[in-house]
């Protein structure tokens, strides 16, 4: 007997919805805490201008938690539950049948409502998900669609080929500070700053919003050391929370998920790649000399494997940026690890309490993600990278539009740091723009000259926390 079969399907679309007999969503697939993504699926979908709305991102960034808010604020609403249809393409048997047939037992079984609602999770394991979606989406014009992608760029080059106006991506990262904080209900009745206007308020106002945040600075630490995924955010138990990122990681995506988008010559040759990354992240990354470390893996191979990490969500690329349109020698990426947790799973020993430079690549890892986030969400067209010079002078963070200079910032989580004169943030300084400084304590925050541009500096918890508080 065939294993694919409509008995057998339906018996999984049941379980995967169970709303169909009890008209709600179980309490268990729900959080009370609604990320900002939920509010951007939720007005994408209530638009009138109808798009199939795409979220990408890592695994456990809470991705299928929004698709169940979104689903049971649907039913409050009075849809009617078998008009909403959910499954994951996680399950072998819903893959092996793929969008089109499921959606045929569906429409014959369940609902022929011309309306009704598609919810897929990890659609990127349909090899063929743009063309029955795009074919659906024309037939079906009362037909509403959220889907999720673990695999971003899979995902993203296959809306982009199927052609322009049918969908609207949503990237669900890892959770910001804000969010964090959030979740463990830490929240501060702080009124909505722009971060990078805080050196232009009096020092007063600026000594009051700094004390209303500085118990901030444990659960920073927390943050940093767990990372930014929502079901882990209340665990205390640190070597069970990492066991499970280990396992998404290295189970799931790099021995399951990338080799079911790519063909990967060698998943071991990949994993060894990431855990080099991962010892390395936030350093400026040389592949001849990983091309030394890994025995007969070329430079292409490497380069390959790269590009699927990030691919996957689970590294951040930051270019090397011109300076002023100065030509650098030979431009270099950075490479941070996508979240401080997943580093601290697999760096043995990354321990961010008791070694000041564990501590500096969580930071700098942290406030990387908030400042990319912050800036390309405005606009998109905005170039977050670092800056060096052929004289070795560097900026950990630089912000540029059409090779322009719009904010630098740069990372000190040390006690007593000083910002030298021969620092990148001093020699290449903007005139009206300070240079933010990122610091560890909460008495080191202020607006200070130095030379033709000025420095704010400003404590890691509250710089998080604020520009969290604007994503």
């Amino acid at each position: 007997m065939s294993i694919v079969n409509d008995g057998n399907i339906l018996s999984i679309l049941s379980t995967m919805n169970p709303w169909w007999q009890t008209g709600v969503v179980p309490k268990t697939q729900l959080k009370e805490f609604k990320r900002n993504g939920y509010f951007t699926c939720k007005k994408a979908l209530d638009s009138d201008l109808r798009r199939i709305v795409v979220m990408s991102g890592a695994r456990r960034t809470g991705k299928t938690t929004i698709m169940y808010q979104l689903i049971s604020e649907l039913l409050e609403k009075g849809v009617k539950p078998q008009n909403i249809l959910f499954f994951t393409f996680d399950h072998p048997v819903i893959r092996m049948t793929g969008l089109d047939s499921l959606l045929s037992i569906y429409h014959n079984s369940i609902s022929n409502d011309e309306k009704f609602w598609l919810f897929i999770d990890e659609v990127q394991f349909d090899k063929n998900w743009t063309h029955y979606l795009k074919m659906a989406y024309d037939m079906n014009p009362l037909m509403h669609v959220v889907a999720t992608g673990s695999a971003s760029a899979v995902v993203e080059d296959n809306v982009r080929e199927s052609g322009a106006g049918r969908w609207t991506i949503i990237k669900i990262p890892p959770l910001s500070f804000y969010e964090y904080c959030e979740i463990k209900g830490v929240s501060k009745k702080i009124e909505d700053i722009d971060v990078f206007k805080i050196h232009e308020l009096t020092k007063q106002e600026q000594t009051r919003i700094i004390l209303a945040l500085k118990d901030l600075q444990v659960h920073l630490m927390r943050y940093l050391q767990m990372g930014g995924f929502p079901e882990l955010v209340n665990t205390e138990d640190l070597a069970y929370a990492q066991k499970l990122l280990r396992e998404d990681v290295m189970e799931r995506a790099i021995k399951h998920d990338l080799p079911a988008a790519y063909e990967i010559r060698s998943i071991d040759e990949l994993e060894k790649v990431f855990i080099y990354l991962c010892y390395n992240s936030s350093s400026i990354i040389n592949i001849e000399t990983m091309c030394k470390e890994f025995d007969r893996v070329s430079k292409p191979t490497i380069e390959k494997y790269i590009k699927y990490l990030k691919n996957a969500n689970l590294i951040i690329i930051s270019k090397q940026l011109n300076i002023s349109g100065k030509k650098v020698l030979k431009s270099k990426n950075k490479i941070y690890v996508a979240d401080s947790g997943i580093r601290g799973a697999v760096v043995l020993g990354a321990d961010i309490y008791t070694k000041d430079e564990e501590l500096g690549y969580a930071l700098e890892t942290a406030v990387y993600k908030h400042v990319n986030d912050y800036f390309t969400a405005q606009n998109s067209l905005y170039e977050v990278g670092y800056v060096r010079d052929n004289n070795g002078a560097e900026i950990d963070i630089a912000v540029q539009y059409a090779s322009n200079p719009i904010q630098y910032v740069e990372a000190k989580m040390r006690n007593n740091s000083t910002v030298k004169d021969d620092n990148g943030i001093v020699i290449y300084g903007m005139e009206n723009t300070p240079g933010y400084v990122i610091t560890k304590n909460e008495t080191d925050f202020g607006l200070t000259e130095r030379g033709n541009t000025s420095l704010y500096r400003i404590p890691a918890f509250a710089f998080l926390y604020l520009i969290g508080k604007n994503l």
